[in-house]
């Protein structure tokens, strides 16, 4: 009994980890059916860790008399329990005017996490987390695929995410296999929906044939519903 036992463990200890592939998407946001963004979404793998980075900006019309930009990145790296981050950056300009900048060091080992002196946020200040993993806003989508492309049984997903502001539990449940149409294809895709989500509800759905990646992403807050649908992918 206990030789079947320990094979049984080695069996799990071993069993290999499906990493992600670097590669770079573009998404369009849009708002109540308007288009206002473009993003370009960018993974690449460094000696031990990954590094994703975001960049939107105002388009189209919108871009007329309103120009934002977003510019993100997280650093983390893999374990067996998942995406574990290691930095986060966000820095926002609203027509040419700073507005945000923030940046976070993760220690998931100690439990801490820990803000990075800007202009913006001059103090230093320190969080405590609960034991296991933290990510951060930019790899929670890609914890998720982490998630679905190993652990395809698992329906539910419960993360700590730090934002420079807090940490924040959210959770997630894996609900019924839903077609959805992108770019004039029809897809079967994996749905996932925020649970316990306080007005923030949010809905992504992911495809294998993308790396098990978000195409489409639907968010409503307060009373406004956000799209965001990729438009193109890129294996690097």
């Amino acid at each position: 009994m206990k030789l079947i036992a320990l094979l049984l463990l080695t069996a799990l200890i071993s069993t290999p980890i499906l990493a992600f592939k670097p590669h770079i998407a573009h998404y369009q946001l849009s708002i109540d059916g308007f288009k206002i963004a473009e993003e370009t979404r960018m993974l690449k793998q460094l000696k031990k860790d990954y590094l994703y980075t975001a960049n939107a900006e105002t388009s189209g019309l919108v871009s007329l008399f309103k120009n934002y930009t977003i510019a993100a990145s997280s650093t983390f790296n893999i374990n067996r329990y998942g995406i574990d981050g290691v930095n986060y950056k966000i820095i926002e300009y609203d027509n040419k005017k700073l507005s945000k900048n923030r940046t976070i060091n993760i220690n998931s080992n100690l439990g801490i996490v820990t803000s990075v002196p800007t202009k913006m946020q001059p103090k230093k200040i320190t969080w405590q987390a609960e034991k296991g993993n933290i990510i951060d806003p930019l790899n929670i989508f890609l914890a998720l695929s982490f998630e679905l492309k190993n652990n395809p049984r698992q329906f539910w997903f419960s993360y700590q995410i730090a934002d420079g502001k807090s940490i924040k539990k959210k959770e997630f449940k894996r609900v019924r296999n839903q077609d959805i149409s992108l770019q004039g294809k029809t897809y079967n895709a994996i749905k996932i929906e925020r649970v316990n989500h306080q007005g923030n509800a949010i809905q992504a759905y992911f495809l294998a044939e993308f790396d098990y990646l978000p195409v489409l992403i639907k968010q409503t807050e307060k009373g406004k519903q956000y799209v965001y649908e990729m438009i193109d992918f890129k294996p690097l």
